[in-house]
């Protein structure tokens, strides 16, 4: 729910998982050491309710090239 005032850059629907939390730091691949309860988590384990997403823990994948027949001459201003 958004709440008044407030401009969220990122989609409700987020995975609420400790694996994306501000507050967890990985361990193994499957484990994370959660700094709030300071215990060990499942990675897929759901969230304690003080969830932080951290952008840059999400796992993005890389956009496929475009296959284009432009060359650097069609871009030139002549």
């Amino acid at each position: 729910m958004q709440e008044e005032g407030v401009n969220l850059i990122y989609s409700d629907n987020i995975n609420r998982v400790c694996g994306l939390c501000v507050h967890a730091e990985r361990r193994t691949d499957d484990e994370m050491r959660c700094t709030l309860r300071q215990k060990t988590v499942g990675i897929t384990e759901p969230d304690c309710g003080k969830f932080e997403y951290d952008i840059f823990k999400k796992t993005v994948h890389k956009k496929r090239r475009l296959k284009t027949e432009f060359t650097a001459d069609d871009f030139t201003l002549d």
